[in-house]
């Protein structure tokens, strides 16, 4: 069922097509809580992917100040390894950022470190 779909409209009258001929549309996880001594079902938020995270990095940080961040989170280490794996992964996703690891050398040399 190959269409083209064109804005939000478009996508909204495909959904009820879809539903009208009997597609399950996908409903979202919901957990229960409490709020003010009530029982409320609360809608589980959607993961956002790590690209959205490093493009928030890119538009609100200077590739030299994300270049600092790196070269103090690289030799960072704890008694946890777990942790220690996360914060090598994030700062190679950082690497990756600002270009790679010759991009990453240049920048620190730049700012003196």
């Amino acid at each position: 069922m190959a269409r083209e779909i064109k804005g939000l409209k478009g996508a909204w009258e495909y959904d009820q097509e879809l539903t009208r001929k009997g597609a399950k549309t996908a409903k979202p996880k919901t957990y229960e809580a409490k709020f003010r001594g009530k029982k409320v079902r609360v809608t589980v938020p959607e993961s956002a992917p790590v690209e959205s995270l490093i493009d928030m990095v890119k538009e609100h940080l200077s590739p030299q100040a994300v270049a600092a961040i790196i070269a103090y989170l690289q030799p960072a280490k704890t008694k946890d390894a777990k942790i220690n794996r996360e914060i090598e992964w994030f700062s190679e996703k950082l690497v990756e950022a600002v270009g790679g690891n010759a991009a990453f050398s240049q920048l620190c040399e730049e700012v003196g470190l």
